[in-house]
């Protein structure tokens, strides 16, 4: 896979110069230094921005892949809003999500449906979405109630697809991302 530019990793979002990176704006990322990917993931972290890669397909297979690159430290930040964006609509559902859960929790079809509320910020997609924080989000055990039969959002986070192209976008929030956006960066196979 061919690597791509700084633009397309989501540098266009960011502000260069605020975080002393403007040598970085026309520089292909396979040739960062080790310190300003660092700077570049906390950048992005802060910022609340997943990164995009373009060029790496969303298909079960790479995403299974680059999950196996590192693990999940179950830190719930996926389950609870950003403060950078509150108004995000929440966990993205879809009827076979709900299907799921119901037959694998003490919840019924209808109240999930009830609960999984259509979005209408016209930022996001038209779907169900399940508001964040997290009803299945276990505040005191740091775990997911309904693990095994999570969203299938749930299942490949920090991983998303990047919509109307080829790509990925990386959540860069927790440090399971900030792995696989490591290894991406610094992978030369890539």
């Amino acid at each position: 896979m061919e690597k791509t530019n700084s633009e397309s990793q989501g540098m266009i979002k960011l502000d260069l110069e605020k975080y002393n990176l403007s040598h970085l704006a026309n520089v292909d990322s396979s040739d960062w230094s080790t310190s300003d990917i660092e700077i570049i993931m906390q950048a992005f972290a802060s910022e609340d921005i997943a990164p995009a890669i373009l060029g790496i397909p969303f298909k079960p297979q790479t995403v299974r892949a680059l999950l196996n690159v590192s693990y999940c430290r179950r830190c719930g930040r996926c389950c609870i809003p950003s403060p950078i964006t509150p108004d995000h609509p929440g966990v993205m559902v879809f009827k076979e999500d709900l299907i799921n859960i119901s037959r694998r929790s003490t919840y019924s079809y209808k109240f999930l449906k009830k609960k999984a509320i259509f979005n209408t910020n016209p930022d996001f997609p038209l779907k169900r979405y399940l508001p964040l924080p997290c009803i299945f989000f276990n505040k005191q055990k740091f775990e997911c109630q309904i693990y095994d039969s999570r969203p299938l959002v749930c299942e490949t986070f920090p991983i998303s697809d990047v919509t109307n192209q080829v790509g990925i976008s990386i959540d860069s929030r927790c440090d399971y991302g900030k792995d696989i956006y490591r290894h991406i960066i610094t992978s030369k196979n890539m």
